[in-house]
């Protein structure tokens, strides 16, 4: 496996190298990455190769990335986006070896660390426009009915067109919105509604199965620390199970 992945690599680098370079524009001296020849920062380094389990850390905070400059977010921004270019090329380059990738949950890792920073530099926006300008200066999101009659988010576009003049833009809005509320609409509608009911009824279910096992394990738990867990279940609904009562008499404060 090693020696398969390490040909890939090669290739590729050889690949790159043969190609005819830019010239190098001097300039001012600038903080960069560590130099390295051909393609070889979007493949694992040779250290790892071959490895079946890689040591990694956990994914950034929000209330880490807080603390931070916006210098520092924007190096750190391209630092996970350069990590998350590797970690797709690796991915698919074990795909095509027919061999489990190690650790696969650095790229959730990775996503989920990309998206607490764009969070953060949102919330730092809008601070900044409702202090200067008393608005969030985000684009409008309105609720409008689609062809399904479901309710959607809508963000107005600007055009360089008038709406009047506009005939494509219209039509498209008119299929894709447009919705009359005949009787198959509703039909759906209610159908729909009933699905979406079951799956939060079922998914409620098995948090309160979870916390039920929990609670015979350790009847001394905190409550607030189970709801934590399971944001679903409902504390009081709880206790009064059956199952609960039968074995456990510790008295919980809701």
């Amino acid at each position: 496996m090693a020696q398969l992945l390490s040909s890939i690599v090669s290739t590729a680098a050889n690949h790159v190298s043969s190609c005819t370079r830019l010239p190098v524009i001097m300039g001012r001296s600038l903080a960069t990455s560590t130099v390295r020849p051909g393609l070889e920062e979007f493949f694992e380094k040779e250290d790892n190769l071959g490895k079946t389990r890689i040591r990694v850390g956990r994914s950034w905070r929000l209330e880490e990335l807080r603390l931070k400059s916006n210098t520092d977010l924007h190096k750190l921004w391209y630092v996970l986006l350069k990590e998350r270019n590797m970690l797709l090329t690796m991915e698919h380059a074990y795909k095509e070896a027919y061999v489990a990738m190690p650790n696969d949950e650095r790229i959730d890792k990775v996503a989920e660390s990309m998206e607490n920073l764009e969070e953060v530099v949102k919330e730092r926006n809008r601070a900044y426009y409702q202090l200067e300008c008393g608005v969030t200066g985000e684009r409008d999101r309105f609720m409008r009915r689609d062809a399904l009659g479901r309710f959607v988010y809508y963000k107005p576009l600007e055009h360089s067109m008038p709406s009047q003049m506009n005939t494509g833009y219209r039509k498209t809005l008119r299929f894709r919105y447009g919705c009359s509320m005949n009787e198959p609409v509703k039909d759906f509608l209610g159908k729909y509604s009933e699905n979406i009911n079951f799956k939060q009824h079922y998914k409620e279910l098995l948090q309160m199965r979870e916390a039920a096992r929990v609670v015979r394990r350790f009847p001394e738990v905190d409550m607030d620390a189970l709801v934590q867990k399971y944001p679903l279940v409902n504390p009081e609904r709880l206790m009064r199970w059956k199952k609960i009562r039968g074995q456990n008499t510790t008295v919980h404060d809701a």
